[in-house]
This record gives structure tokens, C-alpha cells and sequence, in this order.
């Protein structure tokens, strides 16, 4: 039988123990809730960041629309007016010249014809204003339009779209498409056709734009100029997702994928 000085020494050893287990258990409790909370904040401030920066990002684009609708503006009342005037004027003067000079002012108007045209053109580009007066689905019309009248491409146009979106994305859509219809009227060479879809697949709704000329390399191609960059960008305001296809003799595919609340658009646009 153990003396009562050893069976208090193992009390003691074992209540030790025991007290060391609790306190180390309850330092590695304390660690563990310690390293959730932190993982909380640090998502926390990288959302806050996140937002922030989209929120930068929003308004900055948003004071260049405003820019580009004073500006527009200011052509459109301004020195389209102005050029407008002058083409009157020169009418008038036609009706009093003597008849050798008719061919001048033939000349004269036809070049005045073509700046008020070129104004025009300057001014809906700066500030589409079918956009804010008709909605998406129109500003889409009429650039396919103009783009299939002046440019080497034929264009053709697929619309389902009932204006989910508020006012700035479909600014932001427009100028999206406006830039890539651009990039291929430059850029796509041995294409003949350019198609230009905005329909809803699911919850999202896509923009494509897609040529059939000869594609290209992707590993060929140099760094982004600035519209590339405007396209992402706005691509990254809307929340949106940028599906690039292309590849030698095969055209160009390029889909502009963006999150909407409805599943489906109804009421078709064609």
C-alpha cells in the first residue's frame, strides 16, 4: 500500500497534467476562434476593397459619358448648326451665280453635305443619343445600321432583348459593342460578314460579336491598346465575363457574358 506522501504527489502530478491539457486546449480554442475572426476581417476588407474600387472605377467611367455627351453636344448644336447654315447659304448663292460657277458650288455643297454627315457621325459616337431616348435595343439598330452603310463589312443584327438592364449598363454594353464592331471593321481581314447578337442564355445576358475573316494567334498578338482596355474595363463594371475564340482561317468569336436577375428576357426584338 503506497504511503499518503505518494498518493498525494500523483494527485498533484496528475491534477498538473490535467490543468496543462485544459490550458492548452483552451489556447489552441482561442487560436482557432482568433484565425476565423481574422479570415473574416480579411475578406471583409478585401470585398470593402473590391466594391471600392468598382465604385471608382464606375464613376470615372461615368464622368467621361458625361464628357462625351457635353461634347456631343456641342458639335451637334454647335457647329453642325453652324456647317447646316452654310450649306443654306451657299443655295442661295448658287441660285444668283452665273452658270459657270455651277459646278463650284456643286463641289462646295457636296463637301458641306459630307461634313454635316461627318459631324453627325462624331456626335452620335461621343454621346448615343438614340440610346438614352429608345433604349439598347435601338442605339444596337442604328449602329449596325451606320456600320453596315459606311463599312466594309456587311452586318448582320439578332436582338431578344426587353431592357433588364439599368440606363448606365446599357451604356456601358453599347460601348462595349461599339468597340469590338469597330476593332473588326480595322482589323478583320478576308472577312465578308459580322454578326452582332444580344440575346439571353439562362441567367445571363450575352453580347457576341463574330467575323468570318481569317482570325488570328492569340500567342501573336501585342499588349492591349487603349480600346481593349476600355472594353476591359467596362467588362469588369458590369460584372460581366469576356469569352474570347479565334484562330488562323477560323474568324474571330468574341462574347460578352453578364449576370442579370431574370433567367430569361421575353418579348423578342428582331
Amino acid at each position: 500500500m503506497a504511503a499518503p506522501e505518494e498518493v498525494t504527489f500523483s494527485w498533484l502530478l496528475l491534477s498538473a497534467v490535467v490543468l496543462m491539457l485544459l490550458l492548452g486546449a483552451g489556447l489552441v480554442g482561442f487560436l482557432v476562434v482568433y484565425q476565423k475572426r481574422l479570415l473574416r476581417q480579411q475578406k471583409h476588407l478585401r470585398a470593402t476593397e473590391v466594391a471600392y474600387q468598382q465604385q471608382l472605377l464606375a464613376a470615372t467611367i461615368e464622368a467621361q459619358e458625361h464628357e462625351r455627351e457635353r461634347i456631343g453636344r456641342d458639335l451637334h448644336d454647335g457647329i453642325g448648326s453652324t456647317i447646316a447654315t452654310a450649306k443654306l447659304l451657299v443655295h442661295r448663292l448658287e441660285q444668283m451665280a452665273p452658270v459657270e460657277h455651277t459646278e463650284l458650288f456643286a463641289m462646295v455643297t457636296d463637301i458641306l453635305s459630307t461634313a454635316v454627315q461627318d459631324t453627325r457621325r462624331i456626335s452620335h459616337n461621343l454621346y448615343p443619343a438614340v440610346l438614352t431616348h429608345f433604349g439598347l435595343a435601338e442605339a444596337l439598330r442604328h449602329l449596325a445600321k451606320v456600320s453596315d452603310e459606311a463599312g466594309p463589312l456587311r452586318v448582320q443584327l439578332t436582338l431578344d432583348y426587353a431592357g433588364l438592364l439599368p440606363v448606365q449598363q446599357e451604356l456601358a454594353l453599347y460601348r462595349i459593342c461599339q468597340e469590338l464592331v469597330n476593332n473588326a471593321m480595322k482589323h478583320a481581314r478576308g472577312a465578308s460578314l459580322l454578326t452582332v447578337s444580344l440575346q439571353p442564355q439562362g441567367s445571363t445576358l450575352t453580347l457576341t460579336v463574330a467575323d468570318d475573316g481569317c482570325g488570328f494567334d492569340r500567342a501573336t498578338l501585342p499588349s492591349g491598346g487603349a480600346g481593349l482596355r476600355s472594353i476591359d474595363a467596362r467588362v469588369r463594371m458590369l460584372g460581366a465575363r469576356l469569352l474570347s475564340q479565334s484562330a488562323p482561317q477560323q474568324g474571330t468569336r468574341i462574347s460578352i457574358e453578364i449576370p442579370t436577375a431574370s433567367a430569361s428576357l421575353p418579348h423578342a426584338q428582331h
